[in-house]
């Protein structure tokens, strides 16, 4: 007795197996793309928020450079010789320049996702071959002497002008909930009129 019935054909199969490979192409193409992008999207992000940082911690360095006006005024060397006074004036400036609250955390989490932490500010005072050098990390507080052009900031640049250093670091939280901790450090050098 013959059977009657639907038998599907070599062509129609390969056909079946061909489309879900296509479909399974096209999503695989679709998630590497939305992943792509949003890595993009990331990426842009942290670019905007490093150059904001930078920028606040160049205008606090120059808010915090408070030169003493007697020295320079007898003898054209720039000095900054209250550095507590200076260090202070850095925190408040700080503070206003990426719109920190009183726990030092930023109101736009889309910039800083949590508390902001000043890990060095360091001050140089540059008088002729010598570099004085008054360095805060968090509570310690050193002092030492050097000649000029054995002195760097922590990120390797040469120190050949008085200035500040400054470096904070901060939380920053990336796509789908991931967060690591970014750093950032500024010399801001302060010259005199020639």
């Amino acid at each position: 007795m013959k059977r009657f019935g639907f038998r599907p054909r070599k062509n129609e199969i390969m056909r079946k197996d061909s489309g879900q490979t296509v479909a399974f192409a096209g999503l695989f193409l679709i998630i590497f793309l939305v992943v792509l992008m949003t890595a993009l999207l990331q990426m842009q992000m942290l670019r905007a928020s490093s150059g904001i940082t930078e920028d606040a911690l160049a205008a606090s360095g120059l808010a915090s450079a408070l030169i003493d006006i007697r020295i320079y005024g007898t003898t054209h060397e720039i000095q900054i010789t209250n550095p507590e006074q200076a260090y202070a004036r850095y925190c408040h400036a700080l503070k206003e320049n990426l719109g920190l609250n009183e726990l030092w955390e930023c109101q736009n989490h889309d910039l800083i996702a949590g508390r902001v932490e000043v890990s060095a500010y360091i001050i140089y005072n540059v008088l002729d071959d010598v570099v004085d050098v008054w360095e805060r990390r968090g509570e310690a507080v050193r002092t030492y002497t050097a000649s000029v052009g054995t002195v760097t900031t922590p990120e390797g640049q040469m120190v050949e002008r008085t200035g500040v250093y400054s470096e904070i670091t901060y939380p920053v939280e990336g796509a789908f909930g991931f967060s690591f901790e970014a750093k950032k450090g500024k010399l801001v050098e302060v010259e005199g009129i020639p």
